[in-house]
């Protein structure tokens, strides 16, 4: 069983273990731009929500209820009527449970509630799983970035 709870920025770096398995993640799926991935640091990426106050910024964490084991997170934010989600990650050995669904749920419906029209998501093109399961929750492709 899994337990939901959002948790303040100052707690962040609770999920900075999961946050490194989803980097080193897509460090192995892209065949092109895998060392852009292993350049990022952890404090660098989390340091730039700082900006956000308290009620523009959503982090969740999902617990195992039973050990408290963080098992997967995400992090939005809002400004006007933008939101975007900016990551989402859930351990392996749980993917398939629900709780990424459970995650972004959430945060799509705060995003509405504050007012959100436009609400966005990127994604690596490579990661065509993860692809699949934002169509699955209505997002539909834009655009697409493309880098040397």
């Amino acid at each position: 069983m899994f337990h939901y709870r959002d948790i303040p920025f100052s707690d962040v770096s609770t999920i900075k273990c999961l946050w490194e398995k989803n980097r080193e993640y897509h460090e192995r799926l892209s065949k092109n731009f895998g060392g852009m991935y292993s350049n990022l640091i952890f404090e660098e990426r989390i340091n730039n929500f700082g900006a956000f106050d308290k009620d523009h910024i959503k982090i969740t964490i999902a617990e195992n209820s039973q050990d408290k084991e963080i098992l997967g997170y995400c992090i939005s934010t809002f400004n006007g009527v933008e939101g975007e989600t900016h990551s989402l990650h859930v351990y392996d050995g749980v993917r398939g449970c629900g709780i990424g669904k459970s995650l972004m749920s959430s945060h799509i419906e705060w995003m509405k509630n504050n007012g959100c029209t436009n609400i966005t998501i990127t994604v690596a093109f490579e990661n065509k799983n993860t692809i699949q399961f934002y169509r699955s929750l209505g997002f539909k492709e834009n655009t697409i970035e493309m880098q040397l």
